[in-house]
């Protein structure tokens, strides 16, 4: 109900109904502004709508010690949360007097804060209206000088950024000019230097440099795989040259390999793989160590054939140190002569060399073996020891070989 004042006027009648209860607040202050009058006042009727109705005098009163009320009077002494959907809950369940009585304290005190909080943030409202006008006054400047700054650093990145797709453009325009200028460039270098290396290859096969001549040849020939020449009278010219070079090289080759000229024979067969003809030189070369390797086990053999062929010094032929000295002959023509056959043909030379090598130890070992048979007579102690094994359990067989003998050739066999 409302006074005199325009006030509301809140009473809450004991349980007689006779007099209101002085802990209450009996009225409101409505003199607040607008805005936050018409929020207080919704706040306050809500805090209102859960005050219960007043008790009749004619009900009784329900005694504090009564079972059933021991359990919602327990609740509201705890602090309570206003505005919870529990704590709602919990208030309309509630029956006893006392308790609502305790929560209604509450709720005003609870009230009271809001209304000091309420009252301290409005008191705060002129001194924020006046900084936000200040403010408000004081950035209208700087936001149209921002404004205008902004433009014309848009502006200024707008014309940069055509400035550089331009920059672009020609870049790119001036990297494959650059490109096709080094591309002709390296053209003109390559037939400036194949037009030399015919020349050099000319003057050096004039002078018999033939070393000069076959480098000249295989630097015009890897240029002219880089960058192929529009004029083939050059490559024409060179290929009869090397064709030339090639013969005369392949004829000196033969000619120091007949003579045993071995420093020639080195000096030739390292113009080959310059001309391309590897293959040919390693056979030339591989060819020519066989037959070193053969004069050389010639000596040893008629050597053998003549210490063995005289009477009084044919126990003496050595025939282990004959077939030591063809193995050893063997290797060191491979290790001696390693590089050149890698540069020949890499590690297939190496192979390549190895077995034909092999095939010449062969050859000459069975001639030393069958030698050595011959002189030892080995065939005529196989035949007696294969005739006395057959005869040993005969009366009166004759007597097999002399043990001694067969031990001296068996520890000849295995020196």
């Amino acid at each position: 109900m409302r006074d005199s004042g325009g006030r509301i006027r809140s009473e809450y009648e004991g349980a007689s109904g006779s007099s209101p209860n002085p802990n209450v607040r009996s009225y409101f202050p409505l003199d607040l502004e607008r805005g936050a009058g018409k929020k207080l006042k919704k706040t306050r009727m809500a805090v209102l709508s859960i005050v219960p109705p007043t008790t009749p005098p004619s009900v009784p009163v329900p005694e504090s010690s009564s079972p059933s009320s021991t359990s919602p009077t327990a609740g509201a002494g705890a602090a309570t949360s206003f505005g919870d959907p529990e704590t709602l809950s919990r208030i309309r369940s509630l029956t006893d007097v006392g308790a609502m009585t305790r929560l209604l304290h509450e709720c005003v005190a609870h009230q009271r804060s809001l209304d000091l909080r309420l009252d301290s943030l409005l008191s705060q409202r002129p001194d924020l209206d006046r900084h936000l006008l200040s403010l408000r006054r004081s950035s209208l400047p700087l936001l149209s000088l921002a404004r205008s700054d902004s433009e014309s650093l848009l502006s200024s990145l707008l014309s940069t950024s055509h400035l550089a797709d331009r920059v672009s453009r020609r870049v790119r325009d001036l990297d494959l000019a650059q490109s096709r200028l080094h591309s002709t460039l390296s053209r003109l270098d390559a037939s400036l230097l194949r037009s030399r290396a015919l020349d050099a290859a000319r003057s050096a096969l004039s002078s018999d440099d033939y070393a000069s001549a076959a480098e000249s040849v295989r630097t015009f020939l890897d240029i002219d795989s880089q960058y192929p020449n529009s004029e083939p009278d050059q490559k024409s010219q060179l290929l009869e040259l090397k064709s030339q070079l090639a013969s005369i090289v392949k004829s000196r080759l033969q000619s120091s390999v007949d003579c045993r000229d071995h420093p020639s024979i080195l000096r030739f067969v390292r113009i080959f793989p310059p001309l391309g003809l590897q293959d040919d030189g390693l056979r030339t070369y591989v060819s020519y160590l066989k037959r070193v390797i053969a004069d050389r086990s010639h000596l040893e053999f008629d050597h053998l054939r003549e210490v063995s062929g005289n009477g009084e010094t044919a126990a003496g032929a050595d025939y282990v140190a004959c077939l030591t000295s063809l193995f050893k002959d063997i290797v060191l023509a491979v290790e001696e002569n390693d590089e050149i056959l890698r540069s020949l043909g890499g590690e297939d030379g190496i192979v390549y060399a190895i077995s034909n090598l092999h095939d010449e130890c062969e050859s000459r070992g069975r001639d030393v073996l069958k030698k050595y048979m011959d002189d030892r007579m080995l065939s005529r102690l196989a035949s007696e020891i294969n005739s006395y094994s057959k005869s040993v359990l005969s009366v009166g067989a004759p007597e097999g070989p002399d043990p001694r003998e067969v031990e001296t050739y068996l520890e000849e066999f295995c020196r």
